[in-house]
């Protein structure tokens, strides 16, 4: 029996990760083999839809978590809920309720995690620079970090799901939110990017670069002082010799006045069963899946991968052995904010929705105001149809 598996991995901690794993479920079962299929980022979720159209779902599929509820509307996922030695126990709620869709759940979750900003402690320590905190700091500290060979900091504002991700802590933590896209607390964080552009501190490329490898590579090579970007870096900043407290520091993402929260998204991704294999190939599929909830290949998992145990206990046993880099990422993380929330199958065309502006705002095609009010039109029509 074959398996076909999709997935989005890129990362070296993820595909080592996913591969040990594969060779000793294919060795538990004898006969078994997992084809894996890989695309980029924002071409999954068009492939997963086109295959779902087709009734040709591959077995296994690892999907970005807000994406799931578009996907299960398909009724091309296996729902997980009546599968033997499926449950809810123990996991976190956050993380489980992106599983959920029509009182059903379809997945279980790869692990769970977020975005921080990112820093080069030996460029901030030479330019006698503190990790900021604050819009304005934010601003200040990017422009002094921009010399002629690198600049003050990378993030991802390209045309997907990505760019809308990468946002959202600044646009949530300052008060905005995803269905009012057109106000004061959008306007501000927009205007906080396109500030970084123009002042020559962020390259105009992050219209192009993803954060995995675009931008990781871009702070790996010295190119970038400070990036956004999250935790599933660690495996292969720590392969480069990179080691928190030494060559990199982490802090919250910036707030624009001292007092704000910071909400920042929670990420991750979900590991589904396609509809479309025969029941014997759906049963092996589930136990492919099942196998890594098991204590020993979570942690395994997790640990590659740079993500959270979605398991309450498996969490803090894995944060007893995880090193002070953690320290920002673990509350902020496992109470971070579904992308989902309120929004369901919806959230993939407000995302577009918004990243579209940003791209607007940020290439100077559309002024951000111009840009926001767009957004907001195309977003007042998904939500109220």
């Amino acid at each position: 029996m074959t398996l076909t598996e999709l997935d989005y991995f890129s990362a070296p901690g993820q595909l080592q990760a996913l591969s040990a794993y594969t060779k000793k479920f294919e060795a538990a079962h004898p006969g078994v083999t997992i084809k894996r299929d890989e695309v980029p980022y924002g071409s999954l979720i068009t492939k997963v839809l086109t295959d779902a159209s087709a009734h040709d779902m591959p077995n296994l599929l690892a999907v970005d978590n807000p994406d799931l509820p578009e996907v299960a509307a398909t009724g091309q996922l296996l729902p997980l809920s009546g599968e033997k030695g499926f449950t809810t126990s123990g996991y976190y709620s956050s993380a489980m309720n992106e599983c959920l869709y029509h009182g059903k759940y379809y997945c279980y979750p790869v692990g769970a995690n977020s975005v921080a900003l990112i820093y080069n402690t030996a460029m901030l320590k030479a330019a006698h620079v503190a990790p900021p905190t604050t819009w304005a700091q934010l601003v200040t500290a990017a422009k002094e970090l921009t010399t002629s060979k690198h600049y003050g900091i990378a993030f991802s504002a390209i045309g997907d799901e990505e760019s809308t991700w990468q946002f959202e802590p600044f646009l949530w933590s300052n008060g905005g939110n995803l269905t009012h896209i057109d106000t004061t607390p959008a306007t501000q964080a927009v205007s906080l990017w396109q500030q970084l552009i123009s002042d020559g501190s962020a390259s105009k490329a992050v219209l192009n670069w993803g954060q995995t490898p675009d931008v990781t590579e871009q702070f790996l090579h010295g190119q970038a002082a400070m990036m956004v970007n999250g935790p599933w870096n660690f495996p292969a900043l720590n392969q480069q010799g990179w080691y928190y407290g030494k060559q990199f520091g982490i802090v919250p993402i910036p707030v624009r006045v001292p007092g704000q929260k910071v909400v920042v998204p929670l990420g991750g991704e979900d590991w589904a069963v396609g509809a479309s294999g025969s029941t014997a190939e759906q049963r092996m599929a589930w136990q492919f899946i099942d196998g890594m909830q098991q204590p020993t290949a979570m942690l395994q998992m997790v640990k590659g991968f740079g993500y959270l145990p979605a398991k309450q206990a498996i969490a803090r046993q894995y944060l007893k052995a995880s090193g002070p880099e953690w320290s920002v990422f673990v509350n902020q993380t496992l109470n971070a904010r579904p992308r989902t929330l309120g929004l369901g199958a919806n959230y993939a065309k407000v995302s577009q929705a918004i990243w579209t502006a940003l791209q607007a705002a940020l290439s100077g095609t559309s002024s951000v105001s111009s840009a926001l009010s767009a957004a907001q039109s195309t977003i007042s029509s998904i939500t109220s149809g």
